[in-house]
């Protein structure tokens, strides 16, 4: 490396002055009000949370968050005045449905007004996505989601909810409804959460 390389200024902004020490120049004085005021405003927002003014975290799971009425949770299949389920196994939810999770069996009602219902109606929650398609493609408003979003399990079978489980869940009185294609309330059902069967047996919903 030659002499005049050595002695070239430092482009950014800072050169060597005698002895080898650092000269501030404008362009890095520029630098140290800035920094002190970013350090000013981690501080006081050090302060804030220290003091409880200011508290972004929640203690969970004692404390849970009130999420939107469109949150995307839980699957919940709405029921009509007689306890049956409103789908009529249209799959129309199922086609749409890009995670291919919903499993649907349909048998033939005797009502001519309704002719199809579900057999079988299966969610598996590992491979769902919660987008809400499902929902949107519903031309019954048979099938709503919950702001329910806890679906820890110990088994892969856990994670498949079924016909009963999607119908009859406990944990919506505690977590509500969520996204579902109306907020009236003719579409907000106060649904059993209990099957009748196992409300004589004394069980409880999941």
């Amino acid at each position: 490396m030659s002499a005049a390389t050595l002695n070239t200024p430092i482009e950014s902004g800072a050169i060597h002055g005698k002895g080898g020490v650092r000269v501030m120049t404008e362009k890095t004085r520029g630098t140290v009000p800035a920094t002190l005021k970013g350090l000013g405003v981690t501080f006081k927002n050090m302060i804030a949370n220290l003091s409880g003014k200011l508290a972004p975290t929640i203690s969970y799971p004692e404390e849970k968050r009130n999420y939107s009425e469109r949150f995307r949770g839980v699957h919940v299949l709405t029921q009509r005045p007689d306890g049956s389920p409103k789908c009529v196994a249209c799959y129309m939810c199922s086609t749409i449905c890009h995670a291919d999770c919903i499993n649907i069996v349909a048998g033939e009602k005797p009502d001519k007004g309704i002719e199809k219902y579900p057999v079988k109606f299966e969610i598996d929650m590992l491979r769902c996505v919660m987008c809400g398609l499902c929902v949107d493609a519903c031309p019954e408003e048979a099938i709503v989601m919950s702001k329910e979003y806890e679906m820890a399990a110990f088994t892969r079978e856990d994670t498949i909810y079924d016909l009963t489980r999607l119908m009859y869940r406990k944990s919506l009185v505690e977590w509500r409804l969520g996204y579902r294609p109306r907020y009236d309330k003719l579409t907000s059902p106060s649904q059993p959460v209990v099957h009748p069967r196992d409300a004589k047996a004394g069980k409880q919903a999941v």
